[in-house]
């Protein structure tokens, strides 16, 4: 009886020190990402900002090259010569579409206004899909504000979008926006493209 404890417990040892040895081996051959602990940079994020912050400050210091805005206003015909009516149609969907939902949100739920605000619409799905269109929403968003009597939420949003795409900065010294509303936008806009053309 006593043989077969002590044969158990050296089996028990020996399945422990086996599993040890192998768990260690897995380690060292794992992939970095894995095993590397949460407070450990990645070089690459490091690159990837570092890239990120290049690109941002070239865009600021880029000007547009937008013929179609001229120091006689909007050049309408060509315009829409260079308009991506795809894109525009997509746009406008996906936006309209974000604000009847906010819309609906609010009715159902008033206090949304006071706890989350517009700004939500910034994080949802429809606004991400028009900017991940990247340089070919450009013009479609600046043609909804432009042809847009109104200066509403949906106007905004589209604003918002074009600014952020857009790489400029219309920005105060304190940090807010230099823009209430999509009207002061697109003056502020038609102005760095006409800045860039002279």
């Amino acid at each position: 009886m006593k043989k077969h404890f002590v044969f158990m417990g050296c089996f028990i040892l020996f399945v422990t020190i086996f599993f040890l040895a192998c768990s260690n081996d897995n380690t060292k051959n794992a992939d970095p990402k894995i095993v590397q602990s949460p407070e450990e940079s990645n070089p690459a994020d490091a690159y990837l900002t570092g890239e990120k912050q290049k690109e941002q400050e070239i865009a600021e210091n880029e000007v547009l090259d937008w013929p179609e805005i001229t120091e006689n206003g909007v050049d309408e015909e060509l315009f829409l010569k260079n308009l991506d009516t795809d894109a525009l149609e997509t746009i406008a969907a996906e936006l309209q579409g974000l604000v009847e939902e906010m819309t609906k949100e609010e009715q159902e739920n008033p206090e949304i206004v006071l706890s989350e605000g517009f700004i939500r619409a910034f994080d949802s799905e429809q606004y991400h899909k028009v900017l991940e269109m990247g340089d070919s929403a450009m013009k479609p968003l600046y043609w909804i504000i432009y042809k847009s009597s109104n200066a509403g939420l949906y106007e905004y949003i589209c604003a918002m979008a074009l600014y952020n795409l857009s790489g400029y900065d219309f920005s105060n010294e304190d940090g807010s926006l230099s823009w209430t509303n999509s009207k002061e936008f697109v003056e502020r806009f038609n102005e760095k493209i006409l800045t860039g053309q002279k």
